[in-house]
């Protein structure tokens, strides 16, 4: 995909509304649908799911190398609360946040 499509998502990763498939189009001048066939065909995910995988990353790395709790990732990320983060975090990686987290703690 275009480079500039897939940095546009990176940098509004904290802004979801900028996300949504009208606002993306804007921003690149071309029509809403034109921009998720688009990205589907580059990427092979829609920009949603393409958005939940990289917000999934970025909170293993929060999990893995930040002593940030779970209300504060549920607060940066934007969720309604740590049941929703825990739901979309075990439905991409199989354990909820705070298991996932237990892994890396040095003993």
């Amino acid at each position: 995909p275009s480079l500039d499509l897939l940095n546009y998502v990176h940098q509004n990763i904290y802004q979801p509304e900028q996300l949504k498939a009208l606002n993306m189009a804007a921003a690149f001048n071309v029509s809403s649908t034109y921009i998720s066939e688009y990205f589907k065909t580059k990427t092979g995910q829609s920009i949603q799911e393409y958005t939940m995988a990289y917000k999934v990353k970025l909170i293993e790395t929060r999990l893995k190398f930040t002593n940030m709790q779970i209300n504060e990732i549920v607060y940066e990320f934007g969720f309604s609360d740590a049941s929703h983060l825990n739901r979309l975090f075990k439905k991409h990686t199989g354990l909820n946040p705070s298991d996932y987290k237990k892994q890396f703690k040095k003993v």
